[in-house]
């Protein structure tokens, strides 16, 4: 299955145990766990959400599943890898917002239980709530953008509480309850590697600009920061973002990212301070974060891809 060594060019100073599989998906090898990173293609983007596939002792489970606009790419990757949607023993979504977990009715339809905090898991359940708020924000585009949520039945919807391990596919897989982005976030710990949905930002570029995932209703800074510190103390080896991919210089990367947010949160407060009206905020947002994001090296061609899945009218609003 592991053909020859790989760099995905991260980081300075990247590990030497990545490898690229058979279809040629990355993969890196972690104790007696196998990660390989499948690139959802969302909008035809390359690399701006992840599903994780990780293969351990016992099975295969899958750490996110994208929207359901991109299930068919996502099963296409797995099948060939020889993987059909039986064969994975679960899901973990890191939150429910439609990026990570739009495509759990599918899977959860074809037998697969899936793991979700407890807050979030009444809306996987039913989702009506959580797609007409999504429908307000998004209108017309919104089937397009992210496609349909199918409700999930209730006996394959497993709660995982803040601390508690499971053991699924010989794996030993821990929730860590991490607000900020969402109250009903979690990472989840397996081994040295930590999956962070959008509890670090979004990196979807190695010249390394972290865009601040602030998106409504419950970006909260206070608890962003608690839980980057609350992550600094499990002293991972590597964060594996859903926005996207591998990241191993993690001190420095949670460094940086809670200088983006209280740097950002700060523009945020400054404009409400001259009274500046929320359209025209989002005018302001979007240039600061350009200006950032250029003086950074972030390739100009990169620009729409991040505005896909991080839209800075959407986190200016956050």
């Amino acid at each position: 299955k592991i053909t020859r060594p790989i760099w995905l060019g991260w980081g300075k100073n990247q590990p030497n145990n990545f490898e690229v599989g058979k279809t040629g998906v990355p993969v890196q090898l972690w104790g007696r766990m196998d990660v390989e990173i499948i690139d959802l293609e969302f909008q035809g983007f390359p690399e701006v959400i992840a599903a994780y596939l990780v293969s351990g002792p016992d099975g295969k489970i899958l750490i996110e599943t994208g929207p359901e606009s991109t299930r068919p790419v996502l099963v296409e990757k797995l099948k060939a890898l020889g993987i059909s949607p039986g064969d994975i023993a679960a899901l973990f979504v890191t939150h429910i917002h439609l990026d990570h977990a739009g495509a759990v009715g599918f899977w959860t339809g074809e037998g697969v239980p899936v793991y979700v905090h407890p807050k979030g898991a009444k809306h996987l359940i039913d989702p009506e709530a959580l797609v007409s708020s999504a429908r307000a924000v998004y209108g017309e585009v919104f089937d397009y953008l992210w496609g349909q949520m199918i409700p999930s039945p209730e006996n394959l919807v497993r709660t995982i509480e803040d601390g508690e391990t499971v053991t699924v596919a010989g794996l030993e897989i821990t929730a860590i309850d991490s607000p900020g982005h969402a109250f009903h976030h979690h990472c989840y710990q397996i081994n040295d590697a930590l999956f962070t949905g959008d509890a670090v930002g979004a990196r979807i570029s190695p010249e390394g600009f972290l865009s601040v995932t602030s998106a409504p209703t419950q970006f909260h800074l206070e608890y962003t920061l608690e839980t980057l510190e609350k992550i600094r103390n499990l002293t991972p080896v590597v964060l594996y973002p859903t926005h996207y991919g591998p990241i191993v210089e993690v001190g420095e990367h949670l460094d940086s990212y809670r200088d983006a947010v209280e740097l950002n949160v700060q523009f945020i407060h400054d404009r409400m301070e001259e009274g500046m009206d929320a359209d025209t905020m989002q005018v302001a947002y979007k240039a600061f974060t350009m200006e950032q994001s250029f003086r950074a090296g972030f390739p100009a061609g990169r620009w729409d891809a991040l505005e896909a899945i991080n839209g800075t009218a959407m986190c200016a609003d956050g």
